[in-house]
Order: structure tokens, then sequence, then C-alpha cells
């Protein structure tokens, strides 16, 4: 009888898996990490896009100096790999911010600025600074429209109702008693049946709003599907799939292959997070938050390290000031 050969503790993580932790853990580490992330093994300077460049270090010795910055022999100038990044001009250290975005794209349902405050140390106006940051990192900015067959919904995220005895139904088409007594903010979303999804805080629920945030994100060549709300009517007409939809009232749910299921699976996954570990999201920045649960979505199938290295990416080319 043959035995298994023992496998090695650990040998099936991925690169990025095996170096989060010393990176955040040690500054050069987490430096040299997120370097790596942003150029592999061909550094460049940000300002000119020259590769003849080095590290600067201290005098008399191979040590990098305090600031880790690089010095591009064609234009002269000095940059760091916060250059051009969302971390750019932040005196957070390094290796918080490679903490918090492994924190981010490795929990399921976020992790939220007090947490990051408590283990790492930072002011929680620093790490509320830090995790607007990386949600701004995780935006999709590709524009790309939503084809196929696509679900379409939408919900509401927030605060309390306020004042129930009286939310009673206007009868009017497209009224919504829910958007006219709630503090609640209402938002839009779009998923491509095993593909992406797409989100929109919008003001209110009517068919304008809803029609403009349609037309922006999916494709006129898809088959829409939604539920019985009349505000999709109209816009349904012009989508050359066609348009269906399931009479919820009704307590029907699905009718064939038309469903509105897959969009209602990343609303729960919306609603727990926001209930359990955000607590409270202010509408001002609640669009930065759907911006986050709609990356990790997006990145379901890839793992935690494939998931980071995206979100450091995407955190190239953005800046987010006060």
């Amino acid at each position: 009888m043959t035995r298994k050969k023992p496998c090695k503790v650990g040998q099936n993580k991925s690169e990025i898996v095996r170096d989060v932790p010393l990176a955040c853990a040690d500054e050069q580490a987490a430096v040299e990490f997120m370097e790596k992330r942003r150029w592999g093994d061909s550094p460049c300077c940000p300002c000119c896009g020259s590769v003849d460049v080095y590290k600067m270090t201290k005098r008399g010795s191979d040590e990098r100096e305090q600031h880790f910055r690089w010095r591009c022999r064609d234009c002269a100038s000095l940059y760091s790999v916060r250059k051009g990044t969302v971390f750019e001009d932040s005196r957070i250290p390094m290796r918080h911010w490679c903490f918090a975005f492994w924190a981010a794209c490795s929990s399921k349902k976020g992790v939220s600025a007090k947490q990051i405050e408590r283990q790492t140390g930072l002011s929680y106006k620093s790490a509320l600074f830090l995790m607007h940051r990386i949600r701004f990192a995780m935006q999709d900015t590709s524009g790309d429209k939503l084809t196929g067959v696509v679900e379409a919904d939408e919900t509401f995220v927030g605060g309390k109702p306020r004042n129930k005895t009286k939310q009673i139904d206007s009868g009017k088409p497209g009224s919504s008693h829910r958007t006219r007594y709630t503090r609640k903010t209402p938002v839009f979303a779009a998923v491509e049946r095993g593909g992406r999804v797409v989100t929109r805080v919008i003001p209110r629920v009517n068919a304008k709003n809803l029609r403009q945030a349609i037309l922006d994100t999916i494709d006129v060549s898809a088959r829409l599907m939604t539920d019985e709300n009349v505000c999709y009517v109209v816009v349904g007409k012009q989508f050359e799939g066609g348009h269906e939809s399931v009479p919820h009232k009704n307590h029907v749910y699905a009718k064939g292959d038309v469903t509105t299921n897959t969009i209602e699976g990343f609303f729960s996954l919306v609603k727990r997070g926001i209930y359990g570990t955000f607590h409270a999201v202010s509408k001002k920045h609640l669009h930065r938050y759907m911006d986050e649960f709609a990356f990790r979505y997006n990145t379901r199938k890839v793992d935690d390290g494939e998931r980071m290295r995206l979100a450091v990416e995407g955190a190239v080319g953005k800046r987010l000031v006060y």
C-alpha cells in the first residue's frame, strides 16, 4: 500500500499571499511589495515613462533612503511608488496601506474603518481616509456596458423609515411611497448573468432616473429582466433582446429563465455588509461602498491574492483629495 506524499504547509499559496504578512509588518518590505505590484521587474518613471531609473540610497551604503525614492536619469525627477496613486502625499505608512488593501480584498463583506483603526493604531480619521481611497481604487472606470442577459433592480440602503403610518402608495404610475417617506437612499444595480455588476446611487426611484441609469450601464442589444415596476416599461421597449419581468407582488419570483434572483443575491451581500460590518453609511459616501461591493463581486472567481493585485493596479492614475 502506497502512502500519499506529505504536502508542504502553504505550498499552494500564491506569491502575493506569501508576501503579504511581511509587507504588513515591515515598511521596506511593504514599499518593495507595492513596487513589484505596480512595475513588476521594470520600474519606470511616472513623469516621463523612462525605464532608465535607479534607487536613491544613503550616502556611502546600499541601504535605501528614508522615503524610498527613485530618480530618473532622463527627466531628473524624484519619485516614489506613491506618485500618481491614491496614496500620493499620504503620511500613512505603506505597511498600513498593504494591510488595508488585503483586509478589504479578503473579507467577504468588507472591513470597517474602526477595525483598521484598532488593528493598525491609526486614528479613525486616518483609517477612514485610507479606506475611502481604497474604495476609489476599486471603482470600475472601464465604461463597458453590460450585454447578454441582464437583470436590473433597485433597493434602498441607509437609515430607518419614518412616518410608517403615512407610507401609502399614491396609486400613480411610477410613484414609490418608500421614496417619499424614508431616509433610505435608493441604489440601482444591474448584473450580467455570469458576469459583472454595475451600481448607481440615484436621488429618487422614478422612470427618468431609472431610464438614465439603465441606458448608461446596459447595452441596448441586451435582454433585460426586471420586476413589475412600471418605471421599466418604457425604457424596456428600447432593448433589442426584449424586456421581461416577474410579478413579485403576486409572489412570483421566476418564470422559466426570467428572474431577478441574481441581482437580489448581490443586494443581499450589500445589506449584510452594511448591517453587519459598517452599521451606518452616509448618503454622501454610499457610492464608494457600492464600488467596493461591486469590485469584490466582479472578482469573485479569482483568489484573494489576485483580487488584491487588481485593487492595487486600480490605485494607479487616481487621486482623491479632500
